[in-house]
């Protein structure tokens, strides 16, 4: 604790207040009793001297590896009410964690937290002396690497001389593709690839898919022709990639490749907010504070917990059991907040303290005049 600088915002203010040393915990909870912030931060990075003013006087000792996951970086969620919203990001989380920060990257368990945001995330915190020292550059490959960004299939597949043309004084190759058992991205190329030719049942099914890929319609109707005629037998038992005829205007092998990249990105990728990952110098949210659009705990949680965990009740602070009168400004059906849904009436309401927490911060509801703040 004495090497983290520490960040915290106000109900009446609009920035943060950074540059902040605590000595211990007592110190930090001292603060945090008689300040009462909304939001409190720490550093990822550690320092010589963290109550500097500046980054270069702050003395850089090495930052840990965080990754950053919620509703603004993951594809479909934003729209969704928000214990369903929750509910997805965490399903895009746990891709991350499992298939990515401990199967490819080969991070250990305990050298990584996992942390609800107490907002609309997750964070994934690794604290292993590999990735301490490592610069903005080497942690933006390690995004590039979850992310898929510019996937070179030319680098997956693999490249089998297969004879000579002597005419041309040239090697005839084939591409062929990984192998499931593979690590990394070329197992999971493999592995999308049997589940795309599984698709392709029959002739029309292939057009279908080809179709909706983005290949035209003449180019997908002979591309279907070819793996019903024995192209797809032929790749799911040898795993070449190029089965179709080199002539005609368009290359149907590249064609091919292209929707099995498409279909790798969409379906293998991961999810991350790139800056976070990348910014040394990054204040992240304190596990155990509250956080101030919610109401709800910044909870540090282990693999094995965060199946079962609902953040709308695991994440609830201990703010006793008397209920609230709010006054609201129009009728609606509450978050479930305490694992119940709860109709909201114009006018005054009694309802439990963290519901009640939840929808003030949220401005969807005021306290009511005479109650303590």
């Amino acid at each position: 604790m004495p090497s983290r600088e520490f960040g915290f915002m106000f109900f009446d203010r609009g920035f943060v207040h950074r540059h902040v040393g605590f000595k211990d915990v007592g110190e930090l909870r001292r603060y945090l009793s008689t300040r009462a912030p909304s939001h409190a931060y720490y550093s990822a990075a550690c320092y010589s001297d963290p109550n500097a003013h500046t980054m270069n006087e702050k003395g850089w000792l090495g930052a840990d590896l965080i990754f950053d996951l919620d509703a603004d970086h993951v594809t479909g969620s934003e729209k969704l009410p928000y214990e369903k919203m929750l509910a997805r990001v965490k399903e895009v989380m746990i891709h991350l964690y499992d298939d990515f920060v401990i199967s490819d990257l080969g991070f250990d368990e305990d050298e990584t937290e996992i942390v609800f945001s107490g907002g609309r995330g997750y964070h994934i915190h690794v604290y292993s002396e590999r990735v301490r020292m490592m610069g903005s550059h080497e942690r933006r490959e390690i995004v590039d690497y979850i992310t898929a960004s510019e996937l070179d299939m030319g680098l997956l597949l693999k490249t089998d001389i297969v004879g000579t043309d002597e005419e041309r004084r040239k090697k005839i190759t084939r591409r062929r593709m990984p192998a499931v058992s593979d690590g990394g991205w070329y197992g999971k190329t493999a592995e999308t690839l049997y589940t795309v030719l599984g698709e392709m049942s029959d002739e029309e099914h292939a057009f279908s898919a080809l179709v909706s890929a983005g290949v035209n319609e003449k180019q997908a109707r002979r591309m279907a022709a070819k793996l019903a005629g024995g192209g797809k037998e032929i790749m799911m038992r040898t795993g070449l990639a190029d089965v179709f005829d080199r002539s005609g205007r368009s290359d149907d092998n590249a064609a091919f490749i292209e929707v099995l990249r498409k279909r790798i990105i969409e379906t293998k990728a991961g999810q991350t907010d790139e800056p976070v990952t990348s910014d040394t110098h990054r204040l992240i949210r304190v596990p155990g504070s509250l956080h101030g659009k919610t109401g709800l705990r910044v909870i540090s949680l282990t693999r094995d917990r965060l199946d079962a965990f609902d953040p709308l009740v695991d994440a609830l602070p201990k703010l006793g059991h008397d209920d609230v009168a709010v006054i609201s400004e129009g009728e609606f059906d509450a978050t479930p907040v305490g694992g119940e849904s709860v109709h909201i009436s114009k006018g005054r309401n009694s309802l439990p303290v963290n519901l009640a927490l939840f929808l003030i911060l949220r401005r969807l509801v005021r306290l009511e005049h005479g109650q303590p703040p």
